[in-house]
C-alpha cells in the first residue's frame, strides 16, 4: 500500500477533514503513518549525509559535497527530493536518463553510477513499501551523482592548473544546492542541464562528431587501412579500393561517388576527397598521399574519439560567458581567430614555439592591452648566447648586417622590415612574457606544421589583427595601420581603448572553416598528459 504524500512542496492527497480518521485507522492496523514514514526517511537521509560515505556509489566518499548536501536538504527537513510515494519522481527519471547519456558529452556514465539508478529505480517502483533506508540511499546517491555531473559537465574533470596552464578564469559560479533543488522540481531537467554545456558552437559539432566516430570505431566491416606507397593523382595501387571505403566512411567522399572502371586508379573524385581529408587533418591539401597523409589515415577512429573527448573537456575550462570580443589561438592547429559576438571576424595562420627545441608556447589567458608599431627587439640572453653570438664569432659583420647593437650589455635589433619581430607587436602582459608579432619570415606560413618560434606567436596577417583589436578607435583603419607599419615612428605604442582577452589554447580536435571536424597532431604531448591524469581515476577520487 502506497501512501498519498510526497516531500516538501509536493501535493498531499489526504484531505484535512479526513486526516485524523485516516491516521487513526492506519495506527490501529499497525501501518506506519505518512508522517512517521516521512520522519523515518528524513532521519535516514540526514544520517547518510552526516556519514559522508555512500556504500552504493562507485566512489563512496562524498566528503567534498557534504556541506552542500546539508545546505540543500536541511531547509527541506531532510525530506527526499527524488522519491514520492515510495517511487522515483518524473524528475528523477529525467536526471537518470541524462546521467546514463553522459558518454555522449565525452564523459563516463560510470562516474555518475547511471547503471545503479536504472536498477534501483525500477526496484523502488516495484517494491511496494520500500524502507526508509532504501529511499534515503537512492535519494542521496542521486543527488551526489547529479552534483558530480554538474561540476564535471560545466567546469571539466581536471583543473587546468594541474597541467601547468595559466588559465585565470573565474570559477564557474554555480550554486549547486539551488540548482539541484530547481532540477528536482523542474518540468524539464534535461533541458536545464543541457544549458550548462560550453557556450561555443563548436561544442555541438564535437558532440555530433563523437557519435559518428564512436560508430566508426565499432564497425567490423571496414577493411584495414592500406599501407600505400607515395601516390600521386592518376596513379594506381591495390590499396586504393580500401582507401575509397575509408574516405566514404569519414564523409570526405560522397556515398554516391562513381567508382572508375579501374578501381585501383587514384581518380579525380578520390583525389578531391583526399584533399578535403588533408585539409581536415592540418596537412597540405595537395592530393598527394605521402608519409604524413598515410600516418593520418592510419590513426584509428578510436583514437579520434579520444581526441574529441579531450577537446570537449578543454572547452569546459572556458568561461561560462565569453566576452563579446576575444582572440583565440589554437596551438596545434597553428591558427588564430578573432571573434566578435560569437562570430569569427579574422582567421589566420600562426607560428608557435618549437617542440624540437623545447621552446613551447604556453597555454594561457591574458588581455591584449597595447600595440607597438615598428618595434625594436631586445634579444633574450638565452637566444643571444645560443644563436646570435656564435654566428657573430664566425662572421664579424653579422651583427651589422642584422642591424643589431649593444645597449647596456644587451643585444638589441633596431626597428625595420628585417627585425625579427617584424613591423608590429601585440602586447598581452603575462608571466611568460609571450606576445604576438609580425615576422619577416613569411615563407614559414606556407608550411603545414609551424612550430618554429622561441615561444612567442608570429601572426600571418598583422594588419588584419590590428584592425580587429583597434576597431572603434578613431582613425585606425587598415590604411593607417599599414602606413604606421611601413613609415611611422619607431617603437610607437598605441593603447587599446578596451583590452581584448586572448586565449592561447591547445586542442587537437576542432572545427574547420566549413564546419567539419578537424584533427591536429599532439605536437607538445599535452593530450598524452591529460590522458594520464584522467586514467588515474576521476580527479575527485
Amino acid at each position: 500500500m502506497r501512501q498519498g504524500w510526497c516531500g516538501a512542496g509536493r501535493a498531499k492527497v489526504c484531505s484535512a477533514s479526513g486526516a485524523a480518521i485516516a491516521f487513526a485507522a492506519l495506527i490501529a492496523l499497525g501501518i506506519p503513518t505518512p508522517a512517521a514514514a516521512q520522519q523515518g526517511q528524513a532521519a535516514a537521509v540526514q544520517s547518510l549525509i552526516n556519514a559522508g560515505i555512500h556504500p552504493d556509489l562507485r566512489r563512496p566518499s562524498f566528503a567534498e559535497d557534504q556541506d552542500q548536501l546539508r545546505s540543500l536538504y536541511e531547509p527541506e527537513g531532510f525530506a527526499p527530493l527524488w522519491v514520492c510515494d515510495g517511487a522515483p519522481t518524473a524528475q528523477a527519471a529525467a536526471v537518470v536518463a541524462v546521467l546514463a547519456n553522459a558518454d555522449a558529452d565525452g564523459l563516463d556514465a560510470a562516474d555518475y553510477d547511471a547503471a545503479l539508478f536504472a536498477t534501483e529505480g525500477e526496484q523502488l517502483r516495484t517494491a511496494g513499501e520500500p524502507s526508509a533506508e532504501r529511499v534515503a540511499r537512492f535519494d542521496v546517491a542521486l543527488t551526489v551523482a547529479l552534483m558530480r555531473y554538474i561540476s564535471d559537465s560545466s567546469a571539466g574533470r581536471v583543473n587546468p592548473r594541474l597541467l601547468g596552464y595559466q588559465l585565470d578564469f573565474e570559477p564557474k559560479k554555480i550554486d549547486l544546492p539551488a540548482l539541484v533543488l530547481e532540477l528536482s522540481r523542474s518540468d524539464n531537467p534535461a533541458q536545464r542541464l543541457a544549458g550548462l554545456d560550453p557556450p561555443v558552437p563548436v561544442y555541438g559539432i564535437l558532440q555530433q562528431a563523437l557519435t559518428r566516430y564512436r560508430a566508426l570505431a565499432g564497425r567490423s566491416d571496414l577493411p584495414p587501412v592500406p599501407t600505400l606507397p607515395k601516390l600521386h593523382p592518376g596513379e594506381a595501387d591495390p590499396g586504393v579500393p580500401a582507401l575509397r571505403v575509408w574516405l566514404k566512411a569519414y564523409g570526405d567522399l560522397p556515398e554516391g561517388a562513381r567508382v572508375p572502371g579501374d578501381a585501383k586508379r587514384y581518380d579525380p573524385a578520390l583525389v578531391a576527397a583526399m584533399k578535403q581529408f588533408q585539409h581536415r587533418h592540418g596537412l597540405d591539401p595537395d592530393g598527394v598521399i605521402g608519409a604524413s597523409t598515410l600516418h593520418a589515415l592510419q590513426i584509428p577512429p578510436s583514437q579520434r574519439v579520444r581526441q574529441i573527448e579531450l577537446a570537449m573537456e578543454r572547452l569546459r575550462w572556458l568561461p561560462s560567458q565569453l566576452p563579446e570580443r576575444f582572440v583565440l589561438v589554437n596551438i596545434p592547429e597553428f591558427r588564430l581567430r578573432g571573434f566578435a559576438d560569437a562570430a569569427p571576424r579574422v582567421d589566420m595562420g600562426v607560428v608557435v614555439g618549437s617542440s624540437a627545441d623545447k621552446t613551447e608556447t604556453p597555454v594561457l589567458q591574458a588581455d591584449m592591452r597595447y600595440l607597438i608599431f615598428r618595434p625594436s627587439w631586445l634579444v633574450p640572453s638565452s637566444i643571444a648566447k645560443k644563436e646570435i653570438l656564435p654566428k657573430a664569432d664566425r662572421d664579424p659583420s653579422y651583427l651589422t648586417r642584422q642591424n643589431m647593437e649593444l645597449v647596456n650589455g644587451r643585444l638589441r635589433q633596431k626597428p625595420g622590415p628585417n627585425n625579427s619581430l617584424g613591423l608590429l607587436k601585440f602586447i598581452l602582459p603575462n608571466p611568460y612574457h609571450v606576445y604576438l608579432h609580425d615576422t619577416p619570415s613569411k615563407a614559414l606560413f606556407r608550411r603545414s606544421r609551424r612550430d618554429f618560434s622561441h615561444g612567442c606567436i608570429r601572426v600571418a596577417d598583422p594588419p588584419a589583427l590590428a584592425e580587429f583589436v583597434l576597431e572603434g578607435q578613431t582613425g585606425w583603419d587598415r590604411q593607417r595601420i599599414e602606413d604606421a607599419m611601413k613609415s611611422g615612428p619607431d617603437n610607437h605604442r598605441v593603447d587599446l581603448r578596451s583590452p581584448v582577452p586572448v586565449y592561447v589554447f591547445y586542442s587537437t580536435a576542432g572545427v574547420d572553416r566549413d564546419g567539419q571536424i578537424a584533427f591536429f597532431d599532439d605536437i607538445y604531448g599535452h593530450d598524452a598528459t591529460l590522458e594520464t591524469l584522467l586514467a588515474k581515476g576521476h580527479p575527485r577520487s
